[in-house]
């Protein structure tokens, strides 16, 4: 399986709170698979699978990433 890497600082999919997938973060990086589901029930996405660098206007910072 192959892992992608996206800055913990971006507003990308793979970042947010809402974001399904397999992810770990790293010190300055969050690695994960490329396709994932949102369960952000106000946004756009909600219920689909989208992809590690999409955004959407409802995005909230993965906790994990709150240090």
């Amino acid at each position: 399986m192959k892992l992608y890497k996206t800055s913990s600082s971006s507003k990308y999919c793979a970042t947010c709170e809402y974001w399904g997938a397999m992810r770990q973060a790293r010190s300055s990086y969050v690695e994960s698979e490329e396709w994932g589901i949102c369960s952000n029930r106000r946004g756009s996405f909600y219920g689909k699978e989208v992809k590690y660098k999409d955004r959407c206007t409802k995005y909230v910072k993965w906790i994990v990433l709150e240090r």
